[in-house]
């Protein structure tokens, strides 16, 4: 699931102003920047209200959406009518000035069809597409709310280190390139958002430790569970499942660039009293180039094509068409994913290829207006699927 990620939003706010140098970062400003409420000074696309006496931080996104498809699958609806919704709460429990305190941290996500056809949840517009990519991050069926996160955040070693611990959502923190991780307001396509190699999971009990290695980069690492679906009691023990992953992250080139490194151990329990183990590696970097431009490219590989993608490569590009609307930004992406070999899949047949373009046009402080278009070849790794083609809009209301 991808939703608001505030690491990527406050390390590029930090990027552009070269705020990793060497003398000018405080203790703690890094993972600060990766989880609380911090975008970039100015940014009128997230609004964010902190309390410091009470020691509260919330943001809400709320969309509509409109998407059409040609070629979709047969027995899928072309047309998507939708409402949808993320909110986040950081609330203080204890107060530490020198450490940084304990917190909770609250998720909520949301989608639901607004006609007949679009709260079928069986046959909504997502269920047409590839294994490889959503169209949308975000969709997760007709009539569907889910709670990605409820954990305890407590800071120590001077707000030099952090834990994170019970029902967690590591898309919040790991892989969050800061161009490509926000689905109301940026790319949609799940393949954009986090690589499809990592597969990052929520919903799922787990725990994130983190720590900042110097003023240029930082590292964590994270076990959870896997075996919790949307819906399910998250303390139930039949499936050992589970994603052992890590990030380092260090920025180069005077601030203006960071780079992350993703190494994940991965151990499935299958349905057959049998279990299967992979490995592999994600990476990425982001580049400012200048006010107007940022670029970013990432790629991953899994050793074992059966338990997730063996392979992916995306990247793409922010781009300020007009200088006097500083907050519109043209975006685009490209990507290619490689699936699951076997006989019924030949190797032949199983890479799905995305390009997604899309403009933000921010009208007020609190209101954007987000055209989209994708096209999909080889959606579901089948060549004998026409490829597809997705149209959509949405309105984006931030508080």
């Amino acid at each position: 699931m991808n939703n608001k990620h505030i690491l990527a939003l406050a390390l590029t706010g930090l990027m552009t102003t070269s705020a990793f140098a060497q003398d000018a970062v405080a203790a703690g400003e890094i993972l600060d920047g990766i989880n609380m409420f911090t975008p970039a000074e100015g940014d009128p696309a997230y609004k964010v209200t902190a309390n410091e006496k009470y020691g509260t931080q919330w943001a809400v996104d709320m969309a509509y959406g409109y998407w059409h498809s040609h070629n979709t699958a047969e027995a899928m609806h072309s047309n998507a009518n939708l409402a949808l919704l993320h909110a986040q709460l950081n609330q203080r429990v204890i107060e530490d000035s020198v450490n940084g305190g304990t917190w909770i941290r609250f998720e909520l996500s949301g989608s639901w069809g607004l006609d007949r056809d679009s709260a079928q949840s069986e046959y909504m517009l997502t269920d047409g597409f590839g294994s490889a990519t959503g169209p949308h991050a975000d969709i997760y069926g007709g009539h569907d709310a889910v709670i990605p996160e409820l954990a305890l955040m407590h800071y120590f070693a001077g707000k030099r280190a952090c834990v994170i611990a019970g029902l967690v959502n590591l898309t919040n923190y790991f892989d969050a390139v800061g161009i490509a991780n926000d689905s109301f307001a940026g790319f949609t396509n799940d393949g954009f958002i986090n690589s499809s190699v990592l597969g990052l999971p929520d919903a799922n009990l787990g725990a994130v430790v983190q720590a900042e290695i110097d003023s240029a980069s930082y590292g964590m690492l994270a076990f959870s569970r896997e075996a919790t679906g949307y819906g399910d009691n998250p303390f139930s023990t039949g499936d050992g499942s589970f994603l052992l992953v890590g990030e380092y992250g260090r920025t180069i080139l005077d601030g203006n660039a960071i780079i992350r490194i993703n190494p994940f151990f991965r151990h499935i329990d299958e349905r057959d009293d049998t279990s299967s183990t992979n490995f592999g590696l994600a990476a990425s970097i982001e580049y400012t180039v200048c006010d107007e431009l940022t670029v970013y490219a990432r790629a991953g590989f899994g050793a074992k094509q059966e338990l997730g993608n063996a392979f992916d490569f995306s990247c793409g590009a922010n781009v300020k068409l007009i200088p006097s609307r500083e907050n519109d930004f043209l975006g685009v992406a490209l990507g290619v994913f490689k699936g699951t070999s076997s006989a019924d899949e030949p190797t032949a047949n199983n890479r799905e290829f995305v390009a997604e373009a899309m403009y933000s046009f921010q009208v007020n402080d609190y209101f954007k207006i987000v055209p989209h278009i994708q096209y999909i070849a080889n959606p579901a790794y089948d060549a004998d699927n026409s490829d597809a083609v997705l149209v959509g809009v949405q309105g984006v209301f931030s508080f």
